[in-house]
């Protein structure tokens, strides 16, 4: 084997694309490029800008070292630290679930009720995790005053630490408790949720790259996967100021029964709209 010293950029990364290919990785050469830019702390652009030069050994060790762990099924979010959200980039470790997608879209859509109505009072993210949509309503909004909860103290700790990073932590309070206990002053003008929807039946069946990796917790939500859903539901509307609006992300599965059991709560206005793949991901419900 070469000295990794005397080995350029493009080599070495081109290493690690064959061993992730070899492992049935998808865009294997993609995601060597996103490991190396996250071992490096460069974009994963640097690394084609920098291919001719020669790699430091500890970059290439450390390289080496996140190639196996990705071949392995470890999320690529999980061993480059790093995972995008809107506008932010945030710090994700297995303490909390890997931000989606679909979820921007309920940033977006507590976003477009507050400039609406010009409701830009108090918000509260229940069950946080890392911190993606609090983070994002205080970096993209003009709230008064953001609340962030979480069950988990790790993942309360992740979330801190993005805040700071981010320098938004003057601008969100981080609060310890299950679903709706540490907001029970009440007064909030939304009140927003991407909380578990997953059963145990599909948790077991979930690919390993989520079930094993990512935070159990974060994830099961009772033997129907509406235990969270129907709790927010049943005690969000007293901590909702008058015409104040609830935001859950649901499973697609299960839109249709959350959407009536909102209805049979009486909440004044209720609807479910579709994320960016068409599928039914959004419960939205005003008292």
């Amino acid at each position: 084997m070469p000295d990794v010293a005397a080995r350029t950029v493009a080599e070495v990364v081109a290493e690690g694309a064959a061993a992730l290919t070899a492992a049935a990785i998808r865009d294997a050469r993609r995601e060597a490029a996103a490991l190396w830019a996250g071992v490096t702390g460069h974009s994963a652009s640097h690394a084609w800008l920098e291919r001719e030069q020669p790699a430091r050994a500890a970059d290439a060790d450390a390289f080496a070292r996140a190639v196996q762990r990705r071949a392995a099924g470890e999320p690529l979010a999980y061993v480059t630290g790093r995972a995008g959200f809107r506008t932010l980039e945030l710090h994700v470790d297995r303490r909390v679930l890997i931000p989606r997608p679909e979820t921007e879209g309920l940033v977006e859509r507590v976003l477009a009720f507050a400039a609406r109505g010009a409701r830009w009072g108090r918000v509260a993210d229940i069950g946080t995790g890392s911190g993606c949509i609090a983070l994002s309503l205080a970096a993209e909004g003009r709230f008064r005053d953001i609340v962030a909860t979480d069950l988990s103290s790790d993942a309360l700790e992740v979330a801190r630490a993005n805040a700071a990073t981010l320098g938004l932590a003057e601008r969100v309070t981080f609060r310890a408790g299950d679903l709706l206990e540490p907001i029970a002053e009440g007064g909030f003008d939304v009140i927003v949720s991407n909380p578990p929807y997953v059963t145990e039946a599909e948790y077991a069946a979930l690919d390993p790259g989520v079930r094993d990796f990512e935070p159990r917790l974060a994830l099961i939500s009772g033997a129907e996967g509406l235990a969270s859903t129907t709790a927010l539901l049943d005690g969000a509307r007293a901590l909702l100021a008058d015409g104040g609006l609830l935001a859950i992300e649901v499973d697609s599965e299960r839109a249709a029964q959350a959407l009536a059991y909102a209805r049979a709560g009486a909440w004044a206005d209720m609807c479910i709209e579709h994320d960016l793949f068409g599928r039914t991901r959004y419960l939205l419900a005003t008292t």
